[in-house]
């Protein structure tokens, strides 16, 4: 070829029509042409990332030929080329290597294929080629011998192949583990006595010439693959070690299978392969054939799982379902004292928050924290469908999740509705509430929660992907992203914080009402009775304001990215809601005067029952205008009424 017309070939890609035509037309080609087609057809692709599908496939059957050429005329030069033209098409874009092209498929398992052949011909001297993506040794393997051959690939600072970091025993007795090697592979071949055999060994960076259907890649994994391929010898055994480099901190392995390439249906195959794994953690393979071999693993997310719960959060816990449920039965036992609508929503309230209690104790923490972390001990080999596990699904964790997520939403529309009825009753003191009041109050409270969890659910959850929908740490929605920052798809976000969020700055618009009437109001001739109430109704509000507004909204902040910042919210948080429970005993029943008084008759008779020597009595003071004074004996009934007329409060 004329040197200008050389030029032309290797420098611009429409030349690739001399260099098809003149190796694949000339049956003649002498070893200086080849070496000049391999030279272009190198230049070339000497950009991969500007290669576009169409070049892919013709680079690769450039080499093809070029191989195929170099067996014929027994050429090193023209083959070492052809090396380095297959290691820059590893280093192809994704989106030029189409593995569904079908053109481009083929053509690079033929190449893969008559590689191979090449680094054992017998008549090739060849010794060993290191490019970035790949690696090829050939070893002469004297007549009548029985040897080892062992080849390491020592780890590095990245992942590509250099010389220096690849090691070849041709004389190895045994496998030596190597605790620095990524890879390893153990040959041991016998040749007869009458004819020399040879053994080539070849490096693949990555496994894009080795596109499977059967297993996909989520994690965009490199994955190295090691070949062995015997001319006129015996195979005695094949033995590998693979310690891929990967993000621990992140991931860990949890499941492997050794594989090798099958030809003859295009995909991995487990067929002759055993696997293992040994007590440093590496992954082993014992096979009873040579080709391209691969292990192919499973990744499964490093799960921090959250501690059981502590001593706080229990006795937290005990003391508000301890508070609920007392605070719930005072409403139930005293209701002839207020409207229904009131004891109601109260009731509904308290039953939501102790139900969020009673969940929060028995079914947050996720199972799963139990088991053990991976299959290592599991010897079936076979092919895996994906380098992603997910943990397995724990039906009863995300129904934790969804009844926790359904009693929270309650709690909350409960106490915007609560809200919503303390200014109405304020506003219109002496008018009737609306006809139906209850039952459209009873359809909110119970029935949005509901649809909002079941929206949640329906669009988010999936048998195979259950951490769509929930956390794996603790049994509670999904709502952040693999690096721990708030993912807008996560059903956190819309289907429980947005709400919530709503409902909250209800709750303040409330709140801010209320305080207002009371303590603006124009009217100044109201009696002391319903001052008293006002101060009441004012104390009811800021009741729902403190136990369900702040600490929720300390709940928000506790997105803050500032790690110290977000630690002491976090800490402030935890320990107001998990004292959520006393508190709304404490603001709704513990400082009433009817509760004061049944439980001092209650105090007063278990008083009786532990000593009968002593005969106690008591009294209390009613602060009415009547000034009236009141005994009761410990055998006495107790009034719930007070002596003032008092308007019943809106809180109880």
């Amino acid at each position: 070829m004329e040197p200008v017309r050389m030029k032309s070939v290797y420098v611009q890609m429409n030349g690739k029509e001399t260099i098809a035509r003149l190796i694949m037309k000339h049956t003649n080609i002498t070893e200086e042409e080849l070496v000049k087609i391999a030279t272009a057809v190198q230049i070339l692709t000497s950009e991969p990332h500007e290669l576009t599908s169409e070049n892919i496939s013709f680079a690769a059957q450039i080499v093809h030929h070029v191989l195929n050429q170099s067996d014929i005329l027994d050429s090193f030069e023209a083959a070492s080329l052809a090396i380095t033209t297959i290691s820059q098409l590893l280093n192809v874009n994704e989106t030029a290597f189409d593995p569904t092209n079908k053109e481009i498929f083929n053509i690079t398992q033929s190449v893969t294929e008559i590689l191979g052949a090449v680094l054992t011909d017998l008549e090739i001297n060849f010794s060993q080629v290191v490019q970035p993506n790949l690696a090829a040794s050939s070893i002469t393997l004297e007549n009548g011998t029985t040897r080892g051959i062992m080849l390491s690939v020592l780890k590095g600072c990245d992942d590509t192949l250099v010389s220096k970091r690849i090691e070849l025993n041709t004389n190895a007795a045994k496998f030596l583990l190597n605790t620095n090697a990524e890879v390893q592979i153990f040959v041991n071949v016998s040749t007869n006595s009458t004819q020399d055999g040879k053994l080539g060994i070849i490096l693949y960076q990555n496994d894009k010439f080795f596109q499977s259907k059967v297993h996909h890649s989520i994690n965009n994994q490199s994955r190295r693959v090691i070949s062995g391929n015997i001319a006129e010898g015996v195979l005695n055994g094949v033995e590998l070690l693979f310690n891929p480099k990967y993000n621990s901190t992140e991931y860990f392995i949890h499941d492997h299978a050794c594989v090798f390439w099958d030809y003859t249906v295009d995909d991995w195959n487990t067929a002759g392969c055993s696997k293992s794994t040994d007590e440093f953690g590496y992954l082993r393979c014992q096979c009873n054939h040579t080709t391209n071999f691969a292990v192919l693993m499973s990744f499964r997310r490093n799960y921090t799982y959250t501690e059981p719960l502590n001593i706080v959060s229990y006795v937290g816990c005990g003391f508000s379902i301890a508070g609920l449920t007392i605070t719930i039965a005072f409403q139930i036992i005293t209701r002839q004292a207020r409207k229904t609508s009131l004891t109601w929503v109260t009731v509904s309230l308290c039953t939501s928050m102790f139900m969020v209690n009673l969940i929060f104790i028995s079914g947050i923490n996720n199972p799963n924290a139990l088991n053990e972390k991976s299959d290592a001990n599991n010897t079936e080999n076979v092919i895996l469908p994906s380098d992603r596990s997910s943990p397995p699904e724990v039906y009863s964790c995300t129904a934790a999740a969804a009844i926790l997520h359904y009693f929270l939403m309650a709690t909350f529309t409960w106490s915007a509705l609560y809200g919503a009825q303390m200014y109405v009753l304020l506003v219109h003191v002496f008018k009737p509430l609306p006809r139906h009041f209850l039952i459209w109050i009873s359809v909110v409270g119970w029935g949005l929660p509901a649809v909002i969890v079941i929206i949640t659910l329906a669009t988010t959850y999936k048998t195979d992907n259950a951490l769509n929908y929930r956390r794996e740490e603790f049994c509670w929605l999904s709502g952040f992203n693999l690096h721990g920052n708030l993912d807008l798809s996560k059903p956190m976000l819309w289907g429980f914080l947005v709400p919530v969020g709503i409902l909250l700055l209800f709750n303040f618009v409330m709140f801010t009402l209320v305080t207002m009437l009371v303590l603006f109001s124009k009217d100044h001739g109201t009696c002391s009775a319903k001052q008293a109430t006002s101060a009441k109704k004012m104390m009811g509000s800021l009741s729902v304001a403190v136990v369900l507004c702040l600490t929720w909204s300390l709940g928000y902040l506790m997105l803050i990215a500032n790690d110290e910042t977000q630690t002491v919210f976090s800490y402030i948080f935890c320990v107001l809601n998990a004292t959520q429970g006393l508190q709304i005993f404490i603001l709704f029943t513990a400082r009433r005067k009817t509760f004061q008084k049944i439980y001092a008759a209650w105090d007063s008779r278990f008083a009786k029952n532990i000593s009968t020597v002593h005969s106690k009595r008591f009294s209390l003071q009613s602060l009415s205008t009547t000034e009236s004074r009141e005994r009761y004996t410990q055998y006495d009934t107790v009034n719930f009424l007070e002596t003032s007329s008092s308007i019943p409060s809106i809180l109880y």
